[in-house]
């Protein structure tokens, strides 16, 4: 039904004489006016803007505006004006305050909740019925106590409990000790061995490790074959304590003297490393013809120097030449002089 809200005296032209109004017992079509119009009344439906009516300034309210008030029509001047409906934008909720509210001070919107995470354990305040904000609740906020890591953490690794201790067997606990890990004031995890426990010697690895290689305290002295220009020698590589840390200290063998045929038999410079530390790869360096011949081209020689006199390979006699001494390495230098035994009748001129 129509809100029939404001209603005026009709105009003159409209006015009706008693007799006239009893005879009007429906409703009635006025000259110029919308037959949906009854004796100057709101109609039952909206009526259509700019359509005519005869009650001037009556005010008619229909429907919903979305914000729960009408949407009004007035009828102005004899036709249906639409009155302009308010924006209905109600503003968001209120967001939670940034700190924990006190318990007791003001909230607005009742049932809400905020949680909190000051103390590691999480909180809940509710706005309640009241318009209060409530105590901060913890539900079931007691965590049990922290269990060992199901692996070997790692010595060193971050732990989060001080003074907790976890034991773990190794993967074969009939040859080896269990292990003692305990979570240091420092966060981290310390390793140590069952002091009971009496486990064998380590094992030597199987390929000989690079000198400084990281080994383990107690492996000692490890037998190998190292290959040299000389052919495979025995050698052997021991597990040293350098300050607080076990390393490989590894032994290298060269021959004494070197035979330099076997060096100058390598024709790349991938074959002369695979002889060992007693043949070296020189290449050419810079410097005056005039002085002392260049290489002549890289090549595969004994690291120990020939002397003056010294017998060679045929075909070769021990003389000194300029070779590049930073060749692979972070250096600027370009020439120095070494004593190899070279071909005689080969004099190159400068290089660079």
């Amino acid at each position: 039904m129509p809100t029939q809200k404001k209603r005026k005296a009709l105009k003159a032209p409209f006015i009706v004489t008693v007799a006239a109004a009893a005879s009007l017992t429906a409703a009635v079509a006025l000259p110029g006016c919308n037959p949906t119009v009854t004796g100057g009344s709101c109609p039952e439906s909206a009526p259509a803007v700019g359509s005519a009516c005869d009650g001037d300034d009556l005010s008619c309210g229909y429907g919903d505006d979305g914000c729960g008030h009408p949407i009004d029509f007035t009828c102005s001047d004899g036709v249906w004006e639409q009155e302009p409906t308010a924006t209905c934008n109600p503003p968001p909720p209120p967001e939670c305050p940034v700190e924990v509210p006190q318990a007791g001070s003001a909230c607005e919107e009742l049932g809400k909740t905020c949680n909190y995470d000051t103390t590691g354990c999480p909180s809940v305040v509710t706005c309640g019925d009241d318009g209060t904000w409530s105590d901060p609740i913890s539900p079931a906020c007691n965590p049990p106590p922290l269990e060992c890591p199901l692996e070997k953490p790692a010595a060193g690794s971050a732990c989060v409990q001080p003074g907790m201790r976890c034991p773990y067997e190794d993967a074969a606990p009939a040859l080896s000790c269990p292990t003692m890990l305990t979570c240091g004031d420092d966060g981290t995890w310390a390793e140590t061995v069952v002091p009971t426990c009496n486990p064998p010697a380590p094992v030597c690895p199987e390929k000989m490790p690079a000198d400084g290689d990281l080994c383990e305290g107690g492996t000692g002295t490890c037998p190998y074959e190292m290959m040299t220009g000389c052919g495979p020698m025995p050698t052997e590589a021991v597990c040293v304590l350098e300050k607080d840390t076990w390393r490989w200290q590894a032994h290298e063998i060269f021959c004494n003297p070197p035979p330099p045929e076997v060096c100058l038999t390598a024709a790349t410079e991938d074959a002369c490393e695979n002889l060992g530390p007693t043949c070296r790869w020189l290449t050419p360096g810079c410097g005056d013809a005039s002085e002392t011949p260049v290489l002549a081209k890289a090549g595969c020689f004994p690291s120990q120097e020939c002397e003056a006199g010294a017998a060679c390979p045929g075909g070769t006699t021990c003389q000194e030449v300029v070779i590049n001494p930073c060749y692979k390495e972070a250096c600027d230098a370009c020439g120095s002089t070494v004593q190899v035994c070279a071909p005689p009748d080969v004099r190159p001129g400068a290089s660079g």
